[in-house]
């Protein structure tokens, strides 16, 4: 069990006494259950909460049969239902989340999970003869994605259905009957014979997984219509306890305004102050480094490709820094087959109605490919923060949600280099008359841009906290010097040169 989670260790019973239920009984509760539930539906979507219905457990355990009686029991329209089979080419070539990270659902929706990223993603990966616990990083990223989900408002029910090994092989006797069940089944059928071999592997992760926030409960399955009515019983309870805390928090009034002068980065230490920006480079130096650089880039590539190994690059920095200057040269050595560009503006509707990373996840690169983000999930700390289009708590808790997410994405073997472009008040009102006395640049400036300036002051200390909280060495910031647009593309294509290179040669190394 991982420590501080204040969840006692999970014990599987060898032997499970049965519960009965007669006709009149299961009925009787049942169907008040539904109507029950029917209801909680209603009120989770007019509150806009999130829920997520997850079963594991033993095969022939009866998870199909537990999906369709919630089928029958809420509205489709609300719901989405995700069976999640072995994966295939496309998550194989990305990072094993990732394709639970883009089906959580939107606010006021449910997903249910036909398994998910226990059993599918870890369990079926591992050999019990030779491994009797799940790897420690496996069980990290599990436990943040739960606690990201938790904390932003999503009711997560985790539930493990429990039968003997006695029971599963009558149940699977039975099924041998079924031919279509037998040719879905087919593939597995070495699982369903080690039982006992999976039994305390299993027992290991539902206990180091099972928190205050997102508890396991495991089910007695060993009699269908009791299975059902306490299947039901625990996820009515969960969204009753979720739905009271959201009108709970619905109703504070004092969950917006963002003082931002009690968050200020350690007396001294500011990124953006320490920046030299009288750097620059002349025409020949720069056609020359340009250049070789490129070269190197173009190889680079090709040896991400071959090593199957993801590149993600961000870009974020003040407004006519030179963003797209800078993506400009460094998508010129690049073959377009093996790289996206993801241009990151407001969150339309749908998106807002979700976690603000989830847009983010669609866009990240396969294994070998390159991801461009002309902004990003940092919008988070700093647009969102500065406008208030978020609450203190939301983009306080980003800072710790973001390390986490950059650093799985590290240890699943990406590439990260993040880049501030940096320049002065003065550059930048230069830059911006510039493009009003242009008629071909006038498009590049905007009302936005202006207001932006206006609260210069507040911006920057967002982006110093920024980088202090999440400039790591396997995902660092590294501030561009932009006053010169000569200098800033030289110094960002030599970055991520030496980047790839150092990682490629040794994936542990830390860079400067």
């Amino acid at each position: 069990m991982e420590q501080g989670s204040g969840v006692p260790g999970i014990t599987l019973p060898d032997h499970i006494s049965s519960h009965e239920l007669d006709d009149d009984q299961y009925h009787a509760i049942h169907d008040s259950q539904r109507t029950r539930l029917g209801a909680l539906q209603r009120q989770a979507y007019d509150l806009g909460l999130p829920v997520i219905i997850l079963f594991e457990g033993w095969y022939g355990s009866g998870i199909s049969q537990m999906v369709h009686d919630l089928n029958r029991t809420l509205d489709p329209r609300g719901f989405s239902y995700h069976p999640i089979a072995a994966p295939g080419p496309l998550a194989r070539e990305h990072h094993f989340l990732w394709r639970f990270w883009i089906r959580t659902p939107a606010k006021g929706r449910i997903a249910i999970f036909d398994r998910g990223w226990y059993a599918r993603t870890i369990l079926d990966r591992m050999d019990p003869r030779k491994e009797s616990r799940v790897s420690g990083s496996h069980v990290k990223e599990i436990l943040g994605f739960e606690r990201t989900l938790a904390d932003s408002g999503v009711a997560l029910v985790k539930m493990f259905l429990h039968i003997s090994k006695k029971e599963q092989k009558e149940r699977l006797r039975r099924l041998k009957k079924d031919p279509l069940t037998m040719g879905y089944l087919e593939g597995d059928l070495d699982r369903y014979i080690k039982y006992r071999e999976y039994h305390s592997l299993v027992e290991d992760l539902l206990s180091r997984t099972s928190t205050g926030q997102s508890p396991w409960h495991v089910i007695d399955a060993a009699e269908k219509r009791y299975t059902a009515v306490t299947v039901f019983d625990t996820i009515i309870r969960r969204m009753e306890n979720a739905i009271k805390e959201s009108a709970h928090d619905y109703a504070q009034p004092g969950k917006t305004p963002v003082n931002h002068g009690k968050h200020r980065s350690p007396k001294g230490f500011s990124p953006l102050g320490n920046a030299d920006l009288t750097l620059s480079l002349d025409r020949t130096e720069y056609d020359s480094r340009m250049n070789s650089l490129g070269n190197a880039l173009a190889e680079s590539q090709i040896r991400l490709y071959k090593e199957k190994v993801p590149l993600i690059l961000l870009f974020e920095g003040w407004d006519a820094a030179g963003k797209g200057g800078n993506i400009m040269r460094v998508t010129r050595s690049l073959n377009p087959r093996g790289y996206s560009v993801m241009p990151v503006g407001p969150p339309d509707a749908g998106e807002r109605a979700h976690h603000y990373l989830w847009r983010f996840f669609p866009a990240l690169p396969a294994r070998g490919h390159i991801t461009i983000f002309d902004r990003s999930w940092y919008g988070r700390v700093l647009v969102e923060r500065i406008e208030g289009l978020c609450t203190e708590d939301e983009w306080n808790r980003a800072y710790r949600e973001i390390r986490e997410f950059e650093g799985s994405l590290v240890d699943d073997g990406a590439i990260i280099r993040k880049f501030w472009l940096h320049i002065d008040r003065d550059e930048q009102i230069r830059r911006f008359n510039e493009r009003m006395a242009d008629q071909d640049k006038q498009w590049k400036i905007t009302d936005e841009d202006w207001r932006n300036r206006a609260r210069w002051d507040e911006y920057e200390e967002a982006v110093d906290q920024m980088i202090a909280q999440t400039s790591t060495p396997d995902a660092p910031w590294t501030i561009v010097e932009a006053n010169d647009k000569y200098y800033s593309r030289v110094k960002t294509l030599q970055v991520i040169v030496d980047a790839i290179d150092c990682c490629l040669a040794d994936r542990s190394c830390s860079p400067a």
